[in-house]
């Protein structure tokens, strides 16, 4: 039997800073230091082929995202592909988690916003992933691309549930500060926040259900959901190794 050829791995997600406005500054900065998403990046490019560099731009230059942006024209003609994740959404991330974390002292809203940051660039990573290996999605994109952050970071060691903890707690506040649901957010391509916030904790509670055995229970994971919890978290898992399959890199020794 042929064995498969290998992928040819032309490009890696390349993070990039630029400059913050002043209100913005401090949770940039904030981010810089702590080399979280260079880390998720430097995860993903070990472990499978890209077809290009995609750049992953964390700045004040364009207030968009964060998101995935796979064809910006320029007024030269060329285009761009990268990922923007905007100033402004990193201070408001770690305001509403400094609040929902008000009076709590077993995670610092520092290290649940570097969290939940790398579970959201990891969620656009996915977007690229899908758009440029053309992975076959069925259902909703957005809800896919949950799915990949998940995958790639709740049960992995060198991030841990934290990840998935602090962006289920970022929905959370989210939601919370967004006031009644309208016909646009029905609408939305992205589930409602709440939704979200209960699917982050599905997946780790289901990943390990002895270790997150106090994530069930009164306003949280209703034991009707958390019986479901590890078959879904085993075919998000089943699934992401079967799309990417095809693109993995051997193991670095």
């Amino acid at each position: 039997q042929t064995a498969p050829t290998p992928p040819v791995d032309n490009g890696d997600f390349q993070v990039e800073f630029g400059t913050f406005k002043k209100a913005n500054r401090a949770a940039g900065n904030m981010i810089r230091r702590s080399k979280g998403v260079q880390a998720v990046a430097n995860e993903i490019n070990g472990r499978w082929a890209l077809p290009m560099n995609i750049p992953i731009l964390l700045s004040d230059d364009a207030d968009v995202g964060p998101a995935f942006i796979p064809d910006l024209k320029l007024e030269d003609g060329s285009s761009l592909t990268f990922i923007n994740v905007p100033g402004s959404f990193l201070t408001l991330e770690y305001q509403l988690i400094k609040d929902e974390l008000k009076g709590t002292k077993s995670i610092s809203p520092k290290e649940a916003t570097i969290s939940a940051t790398e579970f959201v660039v990891a969620h656009e990573m996915g977007h690229a992933l899908v758009n440029q290996l053309k992975l076959p999605i069925t259902g909703r994109e957005e809800d896919a691309v949950d799915g990949f952050a998940a995958y790639l970071l709740a049960d992995n060691p060198k991030f841990g549930p934290l990840t998935a903890f602090s962006a289920a707690l970022f929905f959370d506040a989210l939601s919370s500060s967004h006031g009644e649901l309208t016909d646009q957010d029905f609408a939305d391509e992205h589930s409602v926040n709440q939704q979200r916030t209960y699917q982050f904790l599905c997946w780790v509670y289901g990943s390990d259900t002895t270790r997150f055995k106090s994530l069930v229970g009164p306003d949280l994971l209703p034991k009707s959901r958390a019986r479901q919890c590890p078959a879904e978290w085993k075919q998000v898992k089943s699934s992401w190794d079967a799309l990417l399959a095809p693109y993995a890199l051997a193991p670095q020794t």
